[in-house]
């Protein structure tokens, strides 16, 4: 059984090829352009594995949080592939993926930043989000992690560990499979800006 699995939420663009469980083969760029890199390294990990697109058998895709656009590309390409193919697809959060690759004993922080701060998430040593997952600018975010110096930072990606997460998932709809972004929210009631995360 071939699986692949499609991740643009981070600048980095990840492309992982399984063979039942396994990491057959994945393919990593740092460019800022994944609507027109993403098929092409989709096109080179199969080519250099002498596979054709129809013999996958599943498609994993990362909804995000993340980059507006990545996410969007990411969903959208995951969509189309299971839908033309008509095969199953299984989507993973990056909080969880980040949480799940730690096998630390301790409580972890997954935080994700961007240009203007960082969103994340707390969770239990076995991968338990504790209330929700929050976004902080830079200038509150020091502030409000230094009571929280317990929990240890998980910002890897094991690829074994994501298979095995997303082999207990149900298998989604592709019209259902749906970006998660953290919206900017203006206020200008009073000049200032802040921001709220808003999950859909």
């Amino acid at each position: 059984m071939y699986s692949l699995l499609i991740d643009t939420h981070d600048k980095d663009l990840l492309i992982c090829l399984y063979k039942d469980d396994e990491v057959l083969d994945k393919e990593n760029s740092t460019t800022a352009n994944h609507a027109s890199m993403c098929m092409p390294l989709i096109d080179s990990i199969l080519n250099r594995n002498e596979l054709d697109v129809h013999m996958l058998n599943q498609i994993i895709v990362v909804i995000g949080p993340g980059s507006f656009t990545g996410v969007r590309i990411g969903a959208t390409i995951g969509k189309m592939l299971a839908y033309t193919l008509s095969i199953p697809i299984k989507t993973i959060t990056s909080l969880d993926m980040y949480a799940i690759s730690n096998t630390s004993d301790n409580n972890k922080l997954v935080l994700i930043r961007d240009l203007k701060g960082a969103y994340g998430a707390f969770y239990t040593s076995d991968n338990q989000m504790i209330d929700e997952a929050f976004y902080k600018s830079d200038d509150s975010l020091n502030d409000y992690l230094k009571d929280k110096e317990e929990y240890i930072i998980s910002n890897e990606i094991d690829l074994v560990k994501v298979k095995e997460f997303v082999n207990k998932q149900e298998v989604i709809n592709p019209h259902k499979v749906n970006p998660i972004y953290i919206k900017e929210i203006e206020v200008t009631k009073d000049g200032k800006r802040s921001i709220e995360p808003r999950f859909q």
